[in-house]
């Protein structure tokens, strides 16, 4: 087909406002294809764009007698996903940083196509989204489900299931769920591939919206069955089947099994070809008028402007510097409450974090009770290598996990006398020596929070008010007799009221 003349620019201004993006966003494009390279989960990335445009290309005839005009909303909108990017690099947030860029780049696109063509191709453009690699923090929850999941069949099977964490043992031999069985790499293939399946099959909304509903719950209830189907076949061919290269072969029949299943769900419910529903809505002899050269260029400079600024005022607010100094150990308050600085009893175990500027594990004991309190600083954060609020920061490294292994997740109360208590995360590790229950949160200048969303709210409004005192990842710890952990529990408590007693 010949591009119509009145396009030709608006299709040169699309090119030069992607151009604009990645030039100005560049690390943060650069950050969205690394991710791309080193993960498979994450492989489909390359083909998303090219998905775009072939979707678009197939509305050719709908859109070729429509006239582009320029669209001040879709400004205001950059400027919020703006005002999101640069919340976002102010925080280290990536994510953040990632979805941004793409609807700023999304909001480029709409400004210089209009509202009345931005809307026939909201469906391509909002694809453009799943560039973004997201997903990794649903992996731990899916890694949970899939062992209890298992674990629950596995009993109603017959079979006797000693289960620690992760871990689980028959009497044929032992199991672990990791990162690989979480089942995230079909979840999101599956809702890639089908939301282009909804989109060029259904018609209706709430046909959309329930095909993408099973597109998630349906991979997540097959990744169940998928595992305890491997358990069994290892269990019941005495560690034969399923623990070598078919392990990860039944991970692929299933998926292909799932997709059969949600095409055959979707071909019952198919609505009228787009085909047919587009040749009545398009407009016979419409006049349509472009833009002019200059108006091109002007449109391009609006553009440019307001995804300039924001790198520029991250710049500026990154300048000023957070309080990397001593850290807090001990205090007067401590003492009158009979904490004092202790030996290091070798637990055997010690936290260790990637990145910190300053860090420090000191213990302390009150004549009967003994606990372990660790502090990190991270300073000027830097991403990917320096970050507060990072899931790379695991309390067991892959040393440690030789020797140790966590057998309990949850959370706690923590007192903080008058002003109320704190929830925070607790972990139980174990080894073949001793137990430790781990506590952990964030402290962000006088904030206490365990939450790491929260915890990057509060990093956000500390450094926009020009706030530079420290920001904390604190541990607190103590050791327990195996499966008794009701004293240890008390003991934290009690040394947490002394230690925000003196820090509030």
């Amino acid at each position: 087909m010949n591009i119509p003349r009145c396009w030709k620019n608006t299709l040169s201004g699309i090119l030069l406002v992607t151009l604009l993006s990645v030039a100005i966003f560049f690390t943060t494009w650069q950050s969205i294809v690394d991710i791309w390279l080193r993960s498979k989960t994450f492989n489909h990335g390359f083909i998303i764009a090219p998905i775009s445009i072939w979707l678009i290309w197939q509305q050719r005839h709908r859109l070729q007698n429509l006239s582009p005009e320029f669209s001040w909303l879709a400004i205001a909108t950059v400027f919020g996903t703006g005002l999101a990017w640069l919340a976002g690099d102010l925080t280290n947030t990536l994510i953040v940083k990632q979805y941004a860029v793409v609807a700023m780049l999304i909001g480029g696109y709409w400004a210089l196509l209009g509202n009345r063509i931005t809307a026939r191709l909201l469906f391509p453009l909002g694809f453009l989204l799943l560039m973004v690699p997201a997903g990794e923090s649903v992996i731990p929850p899916l890694m949970e489900y899939t062992a209890t999941f298992t674990v629950f069949l596995l009993r109603l099977t017959g079979i006797t299931v000693y289960r620690e964490g992760l871990n689980f043992t028959l009497t044929t031999g032992s199991w672990s769920v990791v990162e690989a069985c979480s089942g995230i790499n079909s979840l999101i293939s599956t809702i890639t591939i089908g939301a282009v399946y909804a989109y060029l099959t259904f018609t209706r909304y709430w046909k959309r919206a329930l095909f993408m509903l099973l597109c998630i719950v349906l991979p997540i209830i097959a990744n169940g069955f998928r595992a305890y189907t491997i358990v069994m076949l290892g269990h019941l061919s005495d560690m034969q089947l399923a623990v070598g290269f078919d392990h990860f072969l039944y991970g692929g029949v299933f998926f292909m099994l799932v997709m059969l299943i949600l095409f055959y769900i979707g071909s019952l419910w198919r609505d009228i070809p787009r085909d047919d529903l587009s040749s009545r809505t398009i407009p016979e002899g419409t006049t349509v008028s472009g833009y002019s050269t200059g108006q091109l260029l002007s449109m391009l400079m609006i553009i440019g402007l307001v995804y300039a600024i924001w790198p520029a005022g991250a710049i500026q607010l990154k300048s000023m510097q957070q309080d990397s100094g001593d850290l807090a150990l001990g205090s007067t308050t401590l003492l009158q409450q009979g904490w004092i600085t202790a030996k290091n009893p070798h637990w055997s175990w010690a936290p260790h974090f990637q990145g910190a500027t300053s860090a420090a594990m000191t213990y302390f004991h009150n004549g009967t009770d003994l606990v372990g309190l660790y502090q990190a600083n991270f300073g000027k954060e830097i991403q990917g290598g320096a970050e507060l609020v990072n899931s790379q920061h695991v309390l067991l490294d892959k040393i440690q996990k030789g020797t140790w292994r966590v057998i309990h997740r949850g959370t706690i109360q923590l007192p903080r006398n008058h002003s109320g208590s704190l929830l925070v995360n607790e972990s139980i590790l174990r080894s073949s020596r001793t137990d430790l229950v781990v506590l952990r949160w964030y402290q962000i200048g006088d904030k206490n929070t365990a939450n790491p969303y929260l915890a990057k709210w509060l990093q956000l409004v500390k450094r926009l008010t020009g706030d530079t005192s420290p920001e904390l990842l604190m541990l607190l710890l103590t050791a327990a007799p195996a499966d008794d952990y009701s004293d240890s529990r008390a003991r934290l408590q009690k040394f947490a009221r002394s230690w925000f007693q003196q820090t509030h």
